[in-house]
C-alpha cells in the first residue's frame, strides 16, 4: 500500500476534538487544569488530536483594540498580567500539559502566549503523544496586536508533525490569508489543518 493510501486510511479513524470553551482569563495555572480536564475527556470519548482555541492560555487580550494608548493604566495593568501569565517554553507549564498529552496518547495543538527572551509571541505549541514539543510563531501580529506580540523571526516554526493520520499542522488567524504560508504547510505534507 503507498503512503497516499495508508494516510487515506488512517484519517478516516481520525476523531479530531475541538475545545470550544474559554480559558480561565489571565491565570494560567487555571486554564491549563482545566485544558488538562479536557484533554483527558476528549482522550476518553476516543480523540486522537484535540485543539483548542488562538492564545487559549491564558487568553486573549481583547483592550487592544479601544483601550490601548500607553497612558492607559487598566492596558498596562492587564499587559503586566498578561506577561506574568504567560507560557515558556519548556517550563513546569508545559510539562504538565505534555504529560497530559502522552498518559492520554492524544496529540494537543493549543494556542497560548509564549513568552521568550522578553518577548510575547502568539503561537500554537504542539504537544506529542511522544513528549516532543514543536512551536509556530505567528509570523505577523495582525492590525493592534502588534501592540503586544513579536513577529516571528522566520517561517521555520511553519511545522508539520508527523502523525500516523498524516501531517498535522496548523495556522493562526490571518495567516491564513497568507498563501506563502499555506504552501508552506502543503509542501510538508499537511493532511490535518488546525485553524485557529
Amino acid at each position: 500500500m503507498g503512503d497516499d493510501q495508508h494516510y487515506r486510511n488512517q484519517a478516516e479513524r481520525c476523531r479530531v476534538a475541538v475545545a470550544q470553551v474559554s480559558p480561565v482569563y489571565l491565570d494560567r495555572d487555571a486554564t491549563i487544569a482545566k485544558g488538562i480536564s479536557l484533554i483527558s475527556e476528549a482522550a476518553d470519548a476516543g480523540a486522537q488530536i484535540i485543539a483548542f482555541p488562538e492564545t487559549w492560555v491564558p487568553g486573549y487580550p481583547l483592550w487592544i483594540y479601544g483601550a490601548a494608548s500607553w497612558g492607559d493604566e487598566r492596558a498596562k495593568r492587564g499587559y503586566a498580567r498578561l506577561l506574568a501569565e504567560s507560557l515558556e517554553i519548556p517550563s513546569p507549564a508545559t510539562d504538565v500539559l505534555s504529560d497530559a498529552a502522552i498518559s492520554h496518547g492524544i496529540e494537543v495543538v493549543m494556542g497560548i502566549n509564549e513568552l521568550a527572551g522578553g518577548t510575547l509571541f502568539n503561537s500554537l505549541l504542539y504537544l506529542r503523544p511522544d513528549g516532543g514539543l514543536l512551536v509556530h510563531r505567528k509570523l505577523v501580529p495582525t492590525h493592534a496586536e502588534r501592540i503586544v506580540w513579536g513577529r516571528a523571526e522566520d517561517g521555520s516554526g511553519l511545522v508539520v508533525a508527523d502523525t500516523p493520520y498524516g501531517g498535522l499542522g496548523g495556522l493562526i488567524c490571518w495567516e491564513h490569508w497568507m498563501p506563502l504560508a499555506r504552501f508552506a504547510m502543503h509542501a510538508q505534507s499537511e493532511r490535518i489543518h488546525i485553524a485557529v
